[in-house]
């Protein structure tokens, strides 16, 4: 009876369709990649290109949130606008003053691109099953993200699908507690910001560490009342 009652409030069409819409875009993109292998050679495509494979979960949340009225409490800024904002712009002006303008550059489009994943994983689905068990909702996103990626046969399959347990159980927990979908994107594009072999410079590991740092102590102990913990003053 209770798994019943969780699952009550699940509208299945609008997550059937937000699916195959994120599935559809993200096959299309990948399809346009493969017929034009020159992309990856020119800096001028390759951002819109990788934008666009993450544009299906944006596309299909928005469409089922249009079409089947469902609702989100997960917005852009969440519980605070500015500490939001500063959640995206102080990492990149940090990351401007260690490698100048196109490292700047880069760390915004990889958060762009984490805004465009977000709000469909965490901004629709996981408000959609938020009333399940924590470990439920969290092992559904992470297959249906697992598979969303296709391209399968290029990654190691079993540590890729552990990394994206984790992130969904963390990334889960970040907007459950803040309701902000920029932290998230800041959270997912970091992670993609940081595969790009610049750890072998520590200015940019040590800097890469205090953005972390300096995330979670302004989220979490920056006008904070001991009296309401998570609520933003």
């Amino acid at each position: 009876m209770k798994l019943n009652l969780s699952y009550k409030n699940i509208h299945i069409g609008s997550i059937a369709i937000f699916y195959l819409i994120a599935l559809l875009v993200r096959l299309i993109s990948l399809h346009f990649v493969d017929k034009f292998p020159s992309i990856e050679t020119d800096y001028a495509l390759q951002v819109p290109t990788a934008l666009a494979t993450g544009l299906g979960p944006a596309i299909g949340a928005l469409v089922v949130m249009l079409f089947f009225k469902r609702k989100t409490e997960y917005t852009l800024v969440g519980k605070s606008a500015w500490k939001s904002i500063s959640t995206i712009v102080i990492p990149c002006i940090v990351f401007g003053i260690i490698g100048g303008w196109d490292l700047s550059l880069i760390c915004f489009w990889a958060f762009a691109y984490g805004l465009l994943e977000e709000y469909g994983w965490r901004g629709f689905l996981q408000y959609e099953l938020r009333n399940l068990p924590m470990w439920q909702y969290v092992l559904i996103i992470t297959v249906m993200w697992f598979l969303w990626h296709l391209d399968l046969t290029q990654r190691n399959v079993l540590p890729f699908f552990l990394l994206l347990l984790f992130a969904s159980w963390g990334i889960g927990k970040v907007v459950n507690e803040t309701h902000s979908l920029l932290l998230c994107a800041a959270f997912h594009g970091i992670a993609n910001f940081s595969r790009r072999d610049l750890f072998s410079d520590t200015t940019f590991s040590v800097a890469f560490i205090c953005v972390i740092i300096f995330w979670i102590v302004m989220w979490y102990f920056v006008g904070i009342s001991p009296k309401h913990q998570g609520k933003d003053e």
